[in-house]
């Protein structure tokens, strides 16, 4: 046996032996596991450090590995405590309280806050914030697939993607064409995307993306083996208001925050009225 299994199985027997110990002991007083210039582990301190049905081989390493660690730990802990003659009690006072407000501040949001936002509230914010969702970079609505270069296929889709009217009739047909010819596409029509997303997979190249996306809505492309057909349905250049549907859950986040900031600002205010009429607050 090598003595890592060793080490582990020597473990294992020390945590059966710790918790066959009787649960009345506790704090202090419960069996140390290990000691270090007079720090004490306790197997008080290893309650529910193993979760439920985790093996006995799983168990001795989580263990072994927690033991290690504090080890470790504890005897830098040990000499900065002899070397370091700052005083950290102003400061653990301090983190102990943010962490308490914050904990009350938990119960009181998941409580009351109100999360619901309806499509209205959404429509409003957006109405009345329009200039904080100017767009930096060009989207667009499209649809396309990639053909080889002399596929059978070509005429049909060209002729599809340069209609003047291009419903959803018609994303129908020009996905059902390019499954008879087993060619590749993108039919999402409803999605926005950047317009670099759509230049990545298609070899669209312009030094004037705002006046090339004005001027063209049906585009042929080609290179050495492939052909794209490609129809833009509809696009918004940068500087640009970005489109509601982009930003719902942007605005739901935001309206969401301003309503815990409200509720929290109201809780305090609360207190701070309820301590004052009990003659509770006191400024010397």
């Amino acid at each position: 046996m090598s003595s890592t299994q060793s080490h582990i199985s020597l473990v294992a027997a020390l945590l059966a032996c710790l918790l066959a110990v009787s649960c009345r002991q506790g704090g202090d007083d419960s069996p140390v596991v290990a000691r270090v210039y007079g720090h004490e582990l306790h197997k008080s301190d290893l309650a529910g450090l193993v979760p439920q049905g985790v093996t006995a081989d799983d168990s001795a390493a989580i263990v072994a590995s927690y033991i290690d660690q504090w080890v470790r730990q504890t005897v830098v802990l040990s000499k900065a405590e002899k070397n370091v003659k700052q005083d950290f009690s102003r400061q653990l006072g301090e983190y102990h309280n943010s962490l308490l407000i914050y904990a009350y501040e938990r119960q009181i949001v998941d409580k009351l806050l109100d999360t619901m936002v309806t499509p209205g509230q959404i429509r409003e914010y957006y109405d009345t914030h329009r200039n904080d969702f100017v767009l930096k970079n060009s989207i667009v609505k499209a649809v396309y697939v990639v053909a080889p270069k002399r596929s059978v296929a070509a005429p049909a889709l060209k002729n599809l993607v340069s209609k003047r009217v291009f419903s959803d009739a018609e994303v129908v047909d020009m996905e059902q064409l390019a499954s008879r010819h087993g060619l590749q596409g993108y039919y999402d029509a409803d999605t926005w995307i950047p317009f670099y997303t759509l230049q990545a997979s298609v070899p669209i190249t312009t030094y004037n993306e705002n006046l090339y996306l004005r001027q063209n809505t049906s585009i042929v492309l080609s290179d050495d083996s492939l052909t794209y057909f490609v129809r833009i349905l509809d696009y918004k250049v940068s500087d640009d208001i970005s489109p509601i549907d982009l930003q719902k859950q942007a605005i739901r986040s935001i309206i969401v925050n301003r309503r815990k900031v409200d509720l929290l600002a109201k809780m305090q205010a609360d207190l701070m009225a309820e301590a004052e009429k009990a003659d509770e607050v006191k400024i010397y």
